[in-house]
């Protein structure tokens, strides 16, 4: 009988102990799951945060920054196409014989062909071949040392146009020095105001990158 006691008591003990090797074993396994689930939301929370972040200006608006260009006045052009280099542009201008009095704007590395520019928008007319569209814009010189120069995109925004009647050949210390010569030879390829605009506009923008030009 002493045997079998002994016997059972070793059995007893040997349960024991696995059992508490399996409790131990169950508890370790319940931490390291329940360890993995909070490192995984954590992370999720995490990817979701940075995600709303990156996508908070959702609308696609440029937040303004210190030393931005100013906002200027606007103006809307007919615009005929725009090219990635001068050439393409330039010899689209010479197969259509419409596009004589057009000019050639380049504005951040593109070349626009516009046929006309004015401060109302009802008074923008578009050519049919070929075919011409509105572009909206806006003109500063916000950022030109020159007073003459920063002071051109008012000057070429006047409805009235006063400046821009180039058979006054008076001087006038606040325009550039070169205003009546070029004024000039605006006048001789149109005596349309729009079309004088365009090309006063142009050859300004063309000598001064000061000059910016936003759409």
């Amino acid at each position: 009988m002493k045997i079998v006691s002994h016997v059972m008591k070793k059995q007893i003990f040997r349960a024991m102990v696995i059992g508490g090797i399996v409790g131990l074993f169950g508890v370790a396994l319940f931490l390291g799951i329940l360890q993995a689930s909070t490192k995984f939301s954590l992370k999720n929370d995490s990817t979701e945060v940075a995600t709303k972040s990156n996508n908070g200006n959702s609308t696609g608006e440029t937040i303004p920054t210190a030393g931005g260009a100013t906002k200027g006045p606007t103006f809307f052009a007919s615009q005929a196409g725009v090219y990635s280099n001068y050439e393409s542009a330039s010899s689209f201008v010479s197969e259509h014989p419409s596009l004589k009095e057009s000019a050639i704007v380049e504005i951040d590395g593109k070349f626009y062909i516009w046929t006309s520019v004015v401060t109302d928008e009802s008074q923008l007319v578009f050519l049919k071949d070929p075919a011409t569209f509105k572009k909206a814009f806006t003109l500063s010189g916000d950022s030109c040392k020159e007073a003459t120069i920063a002071e051109l995109p008012s000057v070429l925004a006047d409805k009235n146009a006063t400046k821009l009647n180039f058979k006054d050949k008076s001087k006038d210390s606040t325009l550039p020095a070169d205003w009546q010569s070029i004024g000039a030879a605006a006048s001789s390829i149109s005596t349309d105001i729009s079309i004088v605009r365009l090309q006063v506009l142009a050859h300004y923008k063309s000598k001064n990158a000061c000059l910016q030009v936003k759409f």
